[in-house]
């Protein structure tokens, strides 16, 4: 009887965890699923303009274009490290953009390859502080937070081979949302590498989930069978 009662509550607990794991994977399909729905809804709608961009909420501005014109700020441009183009590694050039409406846009201009060592900042396109029209695809993401503790600053004009920690006090108040620019009025400005969208697939977490629940099968299946030789071995004594 103490061997089915400790086979019964091991197995309870491992029932239990593989219905989380279950139910955990599962929610993430559906987080996946939504948001590939969202892109699927979004990307090929006409542009937006800025004004609509700001008005909307994200669902209904998340992967939309849009068109707005500003300028880039050049002093406020950050690499972003472990972005690989083609297997080769390489960094995301993220650049401040202010809008004719006085609003301040994080702008991902694409990848470009990484310097010849560590310690060589890679050549990225340089832009101007002229008027621009941008075309670009709206990020429902915080550029800030996503690349806290792994950003570095190129400095306009400097020619060192140190990459520069961006510092705080360069921070200015964007919006909580980036762009991905595509092209722009001035063709010297756009990127060679653009961010290419993510890929619209649910993954596997699906099969992950109904997987669990074969694992928490199995383990009745085991159950049952150890009360069974239980209860058979004790009937053989009497």
């Amino acid at each position: 009887m103490r061997k089915i009662l400790t086979a019964t509550a091991l197995a309870v607990a491992l029932i239990y965890g593989c219905i989380q794991g279950a139910l955990w994977q599962y929610d993430r399909h559906q987080v996946r699923h939504d948001k590939n729905s969202i892109i699927l809804a979004n990307i090929n709608k006409p542009a937006i303009t800025e004004s609509q961009l700001i008005n909307l909420n994200d669902t209904k501005r998340a992967w939309r274009e849009t068109e707005i014109t500003g300028s880039f700020i050049p002093t406020k441009e950050i690499l972003v490290r472990n972005r690989y183009h083609e297997g080769k590694y390489g960094f995301g050039v993220i650049t401040l953009f202010k809008s004719e409406q006085d609003n301040f846009f994080w702008v991902d201009r694409g990848w470009v390859v990484a310097g010849k060592d560590a310690t060589t900042p890679p050549i990225t396109m340089p832009v101007t502080g002229d008027k621009v029209e941008i075309l670009a695809r709206v990020r429902i993401a915080n550029i800030e937070n996503q690349i806290a503790g792994s950003v570095f600053a190129v400095p306009n004009g400097k020619d060192g081979k140190q990459l520069e920690k961006w510092n705080e006090t360069g921070s200015v108040t964007t919006q909580d949302f980036y762009l991905d620019l595509i092209s722009t009025s001035n063709s010297q400005f756009d990127p060679e590498v653009p961010s290419a969208l993510p890929e619209i697939s649910d993954g596997p977490h699906l099969a992950y989930s109904l997987q669990w629940l074969i694992f928490a099968f199995l383990v009745a299946l085991a159950l049952f069978l150890v009360i069974r030789e239980e209860r058979k071995a004790q009937s053989e004594k009497l």
